[in-house]
């Protein structure tokens, strides 16, 4: 069986469930790469119960989604928009569906019933987000949870080409040419909110020790990336008008 060690250096910012002001603590927890995973995703495993049933998007080859079959015992229907991709994922999936999360199609075979659902590195190349993540609340069981990452539009070196005039996509990062939206920590905590989603738990992630030692000057500019636990809002309409609630089916 395949083994994996959590460790990556993290802070982490929490903001309380009845509206105070973030926090920062400093975590002792750190996230190492590790096979063929990078250390935010392994930030993003550790928010996924045991034993639950996952909802992944964008599973690509299927290395996150072995990990929760086999590290965590979970239940896992994923989505995969490259059909190629989803047949080498497919024996690690209970389900697996071929489709765009974007698309009724997909939905229509996806139903419900979820304790978690997973968007590691997908939501910025969607089209539309906002409709996804309200569509999500709908597929979650009472105390259901969203975990994501999300790319740091604000990053510091970004910062410098946009001072230098530039804004040039390349094959993979913050700037991938497949990216739709970019989010920084406010906007991505915002876009969560409006889907009906109390935002408990965000964690930035570094590219090194450097970048996590200068995050306490300038907290967001030496942030590479986020996971964001979302927690749909009791008692709130979804982004598409659905219940918050979907009752496990029998």
């Amino acid at each position: 069986m395949t083994r994996y060690r959590l460790l990556w250096h993290t802070s982490v910012e929490v903001k309380e469930s009845n509206n105070q002001p973030a926090t920062e603590n400093a975590s002792d927890k750190v996230y190492e790469s590790h096979g063929p995973m990078a250390g935010t995703q392994l930030m993003v495993l550790s928010h996924v119960p045991r034993g639950g049933r996952v909802l992944e998007f964008g599973c690509a080859t299927g290395y996150m989604t072995r990990y929760m079959k086999e590290q965590l015992g979970c239940s896992v229907t994923a989505v995969e928009i490259s059909p190629e991709m989803a047949r080498q994922a497919m024996p690690f999936a209970d389900k697996m569906v071929v489709g765009n999360a974007e698309s009724d199609d997909v939905w229509d075979q996806v139903r419900g019933g979820f304790d978690c659902a997973v968007f590691a590195d997908v939501l910025e190349h969607l089209a539309n987000p906002w409709t996804v993540l309200g569509r999500t609340r709908n597929a979650l069981v009472a105390g259901g949870i969203v975990v994501a990452s999300v790319p740091n539009i604000a990053y510091y070196k970004i910062r410098k080409h946009l001072l230098l005039g530039g804004f040039d996509y390349t094959d993979y990062g913050i700037l991938d040419n497949t990216h739709l939206r970019f989010f920084t920590r406010k906007t991505a905590v915002e876009m969560f909110e409006s889907c009906g989603y109390d935002v408990p738990s965000v964690m930035p992630s570094f590219r090194g020790r450097t970048d996590r030692w200068l995050h306490c000057l300038c907290p967001g500019a030496f942030s590479y990336q986020y996971v964001i636990r979302g927690e749909p809002r009791k008692n709130t309409d979804s982004a598409d008008g659905g219940s918050a609630e979907f009752h496990r089916e029998q």
